[in-house]
């Protein structure tokens, strides 16, 4: 088979997997809009798990493009910015959406699988913010010691705001609803929460948001020529 018929069927099997989940969508659905046999289907992909899984793989590949650091041509804040953008568009988009669904939908993937997504997924997100978290640290914006603890409270924020809401509250809304300033908000509350330690005195954020003092962004931007 031609390689663009394969990527023809991926693209057929992708929507219709993510449209009626893994047990509800079917090989002659997904042949006949395809227009390709459904033997021909079975010939190129051994089942319907294989299928599945090539659809996944695909899309985590696709998602590794897609996190690829920016170049660190400016000042820290606007880097981190920047990157905490583009998590908010991913967070937002059906490609991530569809594959955080599918570990936890039923289906038939093995248990080593949906962990391996689980871990790429996550290490694909990490790649966008943890360059400029670390550009942040070594400014003395926030503490080098918690750059960890950072992207997990930043990504958490942007996250509940932005993706759980598709899956969870609004699942069949393509484009849940959006909001203008996360992103900036999710780097204001990770700068306020993990500021570099001036001395042992200094605690640390205990998880408590009305523990946070805003910090403004502009005050650390460089200035422009």
């Amino acid at each position: 088979m031609q390689s663009q018929q394969v990527q023809q069927i991926l693209d057929v099997a992708g929507d219709l997997f993510f449209e009626y989940g893994f047990w509800n969508a079917k090989v002659s659905d997904i042949a006949a809009r395809s227009e390709i046999s459904t033997a021909s289907i079975y010939k190129a992909f051994e089942s319907k798990d294989a299928l599945f899984r090539a659809v996944l793989a695909r899309g985590l590949n696709r998602l590794k493009l897609l996190t690829k650091p920016l170049p660190e041509d400016e000042d820290p804040i606007s880097q981190l910015m920047q990157a905490s953008a583009r998590y908010q568009d991913l967070c937002a988009s059906p490609l991530l959406r569809d594959l955080l669904r599918a570990p936890i939908e039923h289906n038939s993937i093995p248990l080593t699988f949906r962990r391996s997504m689980c871990r790429q997924i996550r290490a694909a997100l990490e790649g966008i913010c943890m360059p400029p978290l670390q550009a942040c640290g070594e400014a003395g914006l926030l503490d080098p010691d918690r750059l960890k603890d950072a992207f997990r409270l930043l990504s958490a924020y942007i996250e509940h705001q932005t993706l759980w809401y598709g899956l969870l509250v609004s699942p069949t809304v393509k484009n849940p609803i959006g909001h203008e300033h996360v992103a900036e908000e999710a780097v204001r509350i990770t700068l306020s929460a993990y500021p570099p330690r001036r001395d042992e005195a200094s605690a640390p954020f205990d998880g408590d948001p009305q523990s946070v003092v805003v910090t403004p962004l502009r005050s650390h931007r460089a200035p422009k020529d």
